[in-house]
């Protein structure tokens, strides 16, 4: 329904992303590292849509094996079983503070600052072609590298891929 539909939150870089377009935000940055961030960047946004969808599965799933399918008989009743598989549910996706809902808000922010930074090197390598080649071969023979994130993740037991 149109009525439901919410106004997206403001971008919290948006001043900065249009600073950099205009050209009056200056970064001094390696171009090595713009490489490595929007790199990054990526990995984040994808391992967020990753969980994204687990969410999604989460909050669909049909069977807990809870007890939230008994039957009543009489006066007894599994409520606590239907309560907390709802609880799960929501908080899955469905409501303001999901996971699904918050790590939206994670994927904008991350997708804002790459775009931030795309911009600030777009307007570096503009006007000067040997900034721009060089920028070029290092996107191109850099060596991928592990988020630290991932490193630590990967330190704890969980494997995102």
């Amino acid at each position: 329904m149109a009525g439901d539909e919410k106004t997206p939150p403001p971008r919290p870089l948006a001043n900065l992303i249009g600073e950099a377009k205009a050209g009056s935000l200056t970064v001094r940055m390696d171009l090595e590292k713009f490489v490595y961030l929007d790199r990054d960047c990526n990995f984040f946004k994808e391992n967020i849509r990753k969980v994204q969808q687990l969410m999604t599965q989460v909050s669909q799933q049909k069977h807990w094996g809870l007890g939230e399918d008994h039957v009543p008989d009489g006066e007894r009743d599994l409520i606590s079983a239907k309560t907390m598989v709802k609880r799960w549910r929501d908080k899955a996706q469905g409501t303001e503070n999901s996971v699904h809902t918050v790590l939206e808000s994670h994927w904008q922010t991350v997708d804002d600052l790459q775009t931030l930074f795309r911009t600030v090197r777009e307007r570096m390598t503009a006007n000067d072609e040997q900034q721009a080649a060089r920028y070029r071969e290092l996107e191109a023979t850099l060596p991928q590298q592990n988020p630290a994130p991932q490193k630590l993740l990967g330190a704890l037991g969980f494997h995102m891929r």
